[in-house]
């Protein structure tokens, strides 16, 4: 029988490839396909696209987290640096300028990324 109480860092690691992916999406693609809309191609300012990787993000990362502050280190921190992540994906795609936008999407993937780093090391200390 399978303990619920044990750490399983793949929902970190998967988490955190979400979060790594967006901030691709979300800061590098612009910089590196800037000349995509002169083509037709509107693939970085789809807002669906936008809502599907934020969800994702916090869906996955939401578990992840839950699981790790639940079952083993209580951490307060851990959480506070995940919903911040998610707000500030959040705040950047209601940013009305480029720079803006990119400034919290960076934040709110470093917040993410971080607050998974630290829900993993917390974590693998309780087991």
């Amino acid at each position: 029988m399978m303990n619920a109480n044990v750490y399983k860092p793949i929902w970190d690691k998967i988490s955190i490839g979400a979060s790594l992916a967006c901030t691709v999406h979300c800061i590098l693609l612009p910089l590196l396909f800037g000349t995509l809309p002169l083509l037709g191609i509107e693939l970085l300012e789809n807002t669906a696209l936008e809502i599907v990787t934020i969800a994702i993000s916090a869906l996955l990362g939401g578990w992840a987290i839950y699981r790790g502050y639940y079952h083993f280190h209580r951490s307060k921190l851990v959480i506070l640096l995940f919903l911040a992540g998610i707000a500030a994906l959040t705040a950047g795609n209601l940013a009305e300028r480029e720079a803006t936008e990119m400034a919290f999407k960076l934040t709110g993937a470093i917040a993410l990324v971080a607050a998974h780093l630290r829900n993993r090391r917390k974590c693998k200390r309780c087991c």
